[in-house]
């Protein structure tokens, strides 16, 4: 999800790890016991320069609830790194992420995709490229399987890394008619996850995972998660704009369908970064889940996604030091 510059004042009005141990801690939640481990959150937002996100109030979510937003780069970094330690985030897959790499090279995973082909292929070489993404043909109102899109999820296999699409939502609720500059040619029927599926027959070892989880297109995604095992989702943004219920019920649905080794954890946290903190809450709030399926979400599903070395997962694994 990615904010242009938008009329503030309109938007202020509307209202696998299988053997290693599990990690929790006792908190006040439904099932008594919360998610503590380590965390790898698929799909953040790194920006510079006058980016008309800084400051902004994020418009009323369907819960109800605003963010003010950090007003500069250097907060927006600084606060975003705060809480990855806070949250014991120890991998984040980051839309230009070489902006903080330095800062913390361990975690970031570097993610590109507004460039051409030739260019990530190049940047993928000088290795400073682990993901593309966020590819977001939405806004434009182009469908995945246009021919324009063919040669990132090509490249992408060819490479063999990930490749996230954005389908929907893309924006804040009602971001049609809150930023027309933004969203005039996003369309709601555009947003069937089912635009993916002829690239997963084209491309049979593409390693794709649909952006927002695919809402609220639920028994379409899940017929394509049952048809191609490669297919992986990230919850980023459903876990802090829906009511909680409404995702509580979106996740139970396709842990009920046995696609509950495929959810990964994200945030698309952009310049809210209390955001992390409300998703993560959002998970450990649900009391259908155990802890073994909460720690899929939260590490063991990305970790297997993005072939984390054993080496690397059993760091990760390791207690956190107090």
């Amino acid at each position: 999800m990615r904010f242009p510059k938008t009329k503030i004042g309109l938007l202020l009005i509307v209202a696998a790890g299988s053997l290693l141990p599990t990690h929790y801690s006792q908190a006040e939640s439904p099932n008594g016991k919360v998610y503590s481990g380590p965390i790898i959150d698929m799909h953040i937002h790194a920006f510079i320069g006058s980016n008309p996100l800084y400051g902004m109030t994020h418009p009323p979510t369907l819960r109800g609830e605003t963010y003010k937003g950090v007003e500069s780069p250097g907060e927006q970094k600084d606060k975003t790194l705060e809480q990855f330690r806070k949250h014991r985030i120890v991998k984040a897959v980051v839309t230009d992420g070489q902006l903080w790499h330095p800062d913390a090279p361990e975690t970031i995973l570097i993610a590109a995709a507004n460039q051409p082909p030739d260019v990530l292929r190049q940047r993928y070489e000088e290795g400073s490229l682990q993901v593309i993404g966020e590819l977001a043909p939405f806004y434009a109102g182009i469908r995945a399987d246009d021919p324009s899109q063919i040669p990132y999820f090509e490249l992408a296999e060819e490479l063999g890394i990930p490749v996230g699409l954005h389908i929907f939502p893309g924006g804040p609720n009602y971001g049609i008619h809150l930023m027309p500059e933004m969203m005039a040619k996003t369309r709601a029927y555009n947003a069937h996850p089912s635009q993916a599926e002829e690239l997963l027959v084209r491309f049979p070892d593409l390693k794709l995972y649909i952006m927002h989880g695919g809402w609220p297109h639920v028994a379409e995604l899940k017929a394509l998660m049952y048809a191609h095992p490669n297919l992986y989702v990230d919850v980023a943004v459903l876990n802090w704009i829906l009511p909680k219920k409404e995702f509580h019920n979106y996740l139970e649905s396709l842990i009920d369908a046995g696609f509950g080794n495929r959810i990964m954890f994200g945030t698309d946290q952009m310049v809210w970064p209390e955001l992390i903190g409300v998703g993560i809450e959002a998970i450990n709030a649900a009391d259908f889940l155990s802890l073994e399926m909460k720690e899929d979400i939260f590490y063991d599903n990305a970790a297997k996604f993005l072939s984390l070395s054993a080496e690397e997962i059993e760091k990760h694994k390791r207690p956190w030091p107090k």
